[in-house]
């Protein structure tokens, strides 16, 4: 009896200790031939090794394994669904992902995560309606991929990469060209850094998103660099905006937006440089944007009438058409919303007797001419015509045409002033 009761402690005690996590092959001449013969077998914790070659299939993971590609092996699914989907963690490194579905409504992925977190890095995503999406994944990694989505019309693409309740994640230094969209939706403390999205319709969207930093990205070509939208506590640092263009191109959007820092940045040939829109939403909040260089843009700042609560200081406004604009055209007051000092303006024409490096007379922005192009956008024809310079001197002259002015600078320096840290990105 003592030695069945010591065969069953024994037994019992086995069970108990977890399998050594093994590496299963897959390779054209076995021991497996395909990634799904390999994940069939794996246990958790195992690792599926895959040799170069092209593997016709759609990936399903439902158990926590790492994904090693060797010599970049192509998994293609074909033009049907996703590629690889994990319903548990994955970790998914050197492999080229193509061939997903076309299907908006499903979704259709390159590498689709739903409920589990995942580290994907360093992979090729080509001809994929969407590339990386994340759905209740916290704590992801997303990182040193080049994604590329499908030879679309922009509206009928998917999005490069898309987290959806997904916080604490990190979008790190990764490449994406020709997609919709990176949405970030519902997701708090994430950190986007040193990405390069390009091509696109939105380059960032972020919605109900919080507490999160967006470093040193480079965002051109797109109709919209970012927006954020419902989001407060947000850090942007050294990143580019450029070449936004169009009656919608806009470097960077803030809508009903609080504790928003946007800083070091560059604003580059863009239709309009920052948008604002009810932000800060609250009205004892402050957004603050310093040190950025707004240069050779339509409009450096647009805001919406009712925009009050941000501080703009030592920042620099180069060449752009006009420094700041109101839709719809200034209203009295509004100079007194914001605060503008201490910046740098090309424009500025006044002198510094002292030597201070503060200029002797503010600055102040209120031209008829940009009024009247703010609220009449088919006069924009007549942009570089001598005679809206012309009624800017008449306003000048003549009280009643006078407009709002919608900037005023107490303190304009003469020597620019932001640090472009954005260079050593």
């Amino acid at each position: 009896m003592s030695e069945r009761l010591g065969l069953l402690i024994v037994a019992v005690l086995a069970s108990a200790v977890p399998a050594r996590a093994q590496a299963l092959r897959v390779a054209a001449d076995g021991p497996y031939a395909t990634v799904g013969e390999a994940l069939a077998a794996a246990g958790p914790g195992d690792t599926v090794r895959v040799a170069a070659g092209v593997y016709r299939e759609r990936v399903r993971v439902g158990k926590a394994v790492t994904l090693i590609g060797e010599g970049w092996p192509v998994i293609d699914a074909g033009g049907h669904g996703h590629v690889v989907e994990a319903t548990a963690p994955i970790e998914l490194r050197g492999f080229v992902l193509r061939g997903s579905g076309t299907s908006v409504q499903a979704e259709d992925a390159g590498v689709m995560v739903v409920g589990a977190s995942a580290k994907v890095v360093g992979n090729l995503l080509e001809d994929v309606l969407y590339g990386v999406y994340l759905k209740q994944a916290p704590g992801s990694l997303v990182a040193g991929n080049r994604i590329r989505g499908k030879p679309l019309a922009a509206p009928r693409r998917g999005d490069g990469i898309r987290l959806w309740y997904s916080p604490g994640c990190r979008v790190w230094g990764n490449e994406v060209r020709g997609t919709r969209d990176v949405v970030l939706y519902f997701s708090d403390r994430l950190v986007l850094e040193k990405n390069v999205i390009a091509d696109g319709r939105y380059g960032l969207h972020t919605m109900y998103s919080d507490h999160s930093r967006i470093a040193g990205n480079r965002l051109s070509g797109n109709q919209v660099g970012a927006f954020l939208m419902y989001s407060r506590d947000i850090e942007l640092e050294d990143n580019v905006f450029a070449d936004a263009e169009g009656p919608s191109g806009m470097g960077l959007g803030l809508k009903d937006s609080d504790d928003v820092t946007v800083r070091g940045n560059l604003f580059l040939e863009n239709s309009i440089g920052v948008h604002l829109d009810n932000s800060p939403r609250s009205r004892d909040r402050l957004n603050v944007f310093e040190g950025n260089t707004f240069a050779l843009n339509g409009a450096a700042v647009r805001m919406m009438p009712s925009v009050t609560g941000n501080r703009f200081r030592g920042n620099d406004f180069l060449a752009n058409e006009v420094p700041a604009r109101v839709s719809g055209g200034a209203r009295g007051g509004q100079v007194d919303q914001n605060d503008w000092s201490g910046n740098h303006w090309s424009d500025y024409t006044g002198f510094d007797q002292d030597g201070d490096g503060i200029g002797d007379i503010p600055y102040v922005h209120a031209h008829l001419a940009a009024e009247l192009l703010e609220r009449h956008p088919a006069l924009r024809i007549f942009a570089l015509s001598p005679a809206l310079g012309a009624l800017d001197t008449l306003a000048r002259l003549l009280p009643l045409l006078r407009p709002a002015p919608v900037v005023a600078d107490p303190s304009p320096r003469l020597a620019r002033l932001a640090a472009p840290r954005w260079r050593e990105r």
